[in-house]
């Protein structure tokens, strides 16, 4: 038993555990599971060349088979590691491999427990790994394309020097001129020996290279898209505060036209307010008057006044005062400053308070008004910006039948729940809108009307838009329109 090559076989497996067992350590903080599978299968390895340098110590079967499985293992297990650097290997070669390496193993054990001579398992040995340990001179190729030059083309020297040396005692044993003794000092040992110490540091070496750098450069693109999301999140929001801006610009528009519009339609209304108005003043200045001759007569006969008749007609006008500061109410409301105070409405009170204001102009045109609402319809919204709504429709449905000159001009209002929608329908037996004008309907400065400022339905559907519904018409020329509003109900729950 020759103690000095066995020296080296145990030389050579401390070696493979200090420098793989140093890359485990050295990069633990990483956690990768490559770092593991690297320094495990070193581990392997060397544990591998610790069972063939016991020969001796342990039998002969335990020395070839268990010391060339370590070997095999330990040595896949680092070319799988380095396969799985830019990802999972293809299982194409994992199973291809893997089987290689199963029929190299099962030659060699076959060979061993038929037999054979020591030279011979030693000749297959060493030709196989003279193939095998050029896989990672091509692993080296592959990844100098991608990564750390010079880790890659360390692998790839590695990888040569392996196959060189390995090759070299191939061919010196088929010449017969090599050792057959695995324990034989002779010099294709040495080249062996050799090229094992100095391609096994120059592999771990580009290992660690390739990974850290690796690990550089995911760093390097992570950060680059942490800043990138932080512009994205950055724009995000300077587009946030401006389409914020945008819309409160929206808001204001959308009051400043309700109010210019209102204004506008302010000469329409003013008849009918001075016809609503002047009746409770009327009866107020008669049942004044005659309280007032009540009053003289009875001081003039030095009698007591008839205070039932005085009682009756105080208790008139006080009715008819409130009904004059209720119309000066819903006018005041019509014409105030909103600024979307959104609060609780029922529809048919939304409905009549407008109702009241034009109620003079569809007497005096001769309208026939029907009106159907059903009750307990609630929603939530600007109890202003919506009843400009109304009043818009009104009012266009009424021009519309005082310009047909219809012998029964007729307007019906009804207004019911579907679904989740309370649905409002304006319809009048009037001219209808022509094919040709129903795209410019509720476009901004465009009427019919000689005296229209053309906001009215533009106006109308950009308020119900911002209250969550919708409005359109539908119009059969020379037959009906029907203008159709769609706002959200307020449900049981939110009313609670």
């Amino acid at each position: 038993m020759n103690w000095n090559v066995q020296t080296i076989f145990w030389m050579d497996a401390f070696l493979y555990l200090m420098l793989h067992a140093a890359i485990w350590y050295g990069l633990a903080r990483f956690r990768s599971p490559v770092v593991v599978l690297w320094s495990a299968s070193g581990i392997f390895s060397a544990l591998g060349l610790c069972v063939l340098g016991s020969r001796g110590w342990v039998s002969t079967d335990v020395v070839v088979v268990a010391g060339q499985f370590l070997m095999a293992a330990g040595n896949w297990g680092r070319q799988l590691a380095l396969r799985s650097l830019n990802g999972p290997a293809s299982p194409v070669w994992m199973w291809s491999s893997l089987g290689v390496n199963v029929a190299f193993l099962a030659l060699s054990h076959g060979l061993h427990f038929s037999g054979a001579a020591e030279s011979t398992l030693m000749l297959v040995f060493y030709a196989f790994y003279t193939f095998n340990a050029l896989e990672y001179y091509f692993a080296g190729q592959r990844l100098v394309l991608t990564h750390d030059k010079k880790g890659a083309n360390s692998l790839k020297w590695a990888g040569l020097i392996l196959s060189v040396t390995l090759g070299t005692k191939t061919v010196a044993m088929l010449a017969g001129i090599g050792a057959d003794d695995l324990y034989e000092a002779s010099w294709d040992h040495a080249v062996v020996f050799i090229g094992q110490f100095t391609a096994i540091m120059m592999l771990c070496v580009g290992f660690m290279q390739i990974f850290v750098d690796q690990d550089h450069r995911s760093q390097t693109t992570m950060q680059l898209q942490l800043a990138r999301e932080q512009e994205r999140a950055a724009m995000a929001l300077q587009h946030s505060e401006d389409l914020g801006a945008l819309l409160t610009e929206r808001e204001e528009i959308i009051r400043q036209l309700t109010l210019s519009n209102k204004s506008a339609g302010m000469g329409a209304l003013v008849a009918s307010f001075a016809h609503e108005l002047n009746q409770p003043l009327t009866a107020n200045l008669l049942h004044a008057e005659l309280v007032q001759s009540k009053l003289e007569e009875a001081q003039r006969d030095q009698s007591r006044p008839d205070l039932d008749v005085l009682h009756k007609v105080v208790v008139a006008i006080v009715h008819d005062t409130q009904r004059g500061a209720d119309i000066i109410r819903k006018l005041r409301n019509l014409f105030r400053m909103s600024r979307g105070e959104y609060t609780v409405l029922q529809l048919d009170e939304l409905v009549q308070d407008v109702l009241d204001l034009v109620q003079s102009q569809m007497k005096s045109a001769g309208i026939v008004c029907t009106v159907k609402l059903e009750a307990n319809l609630h929603l939530q919204g600007d109890a202003t910006q919506l009843q400009q709504v109304i009043l818009n429709l009104l009012n266009n449905a009424i021009d519309a039948l005082k310009a047909s000159g219809l012998r029964h001009p007729e307007l019906h209002i009804r207004g019911h729940a579907v679904g989740q929608f309370m649905v409002l329908e304006v319809e009048d037996n009037g001219p209808g809108i022509e094919p040709e004008r129903a795209d410019d309907v509720f476009s901004l400065f465009k009427t019919s009307k000689s005296q229209g400022m053309g906001v009215g339905l533009w106006l109308s559907r950009s308020i119900v838009e911002v209250h969550g519904g919708r409005l359109n018409f539908k119009s059969e020329p020379g037959r009906r329109t029907v203008f159709t509003l769609r706002l959200p109900l307020l449900g049981e729950t939110m009313l609670g």
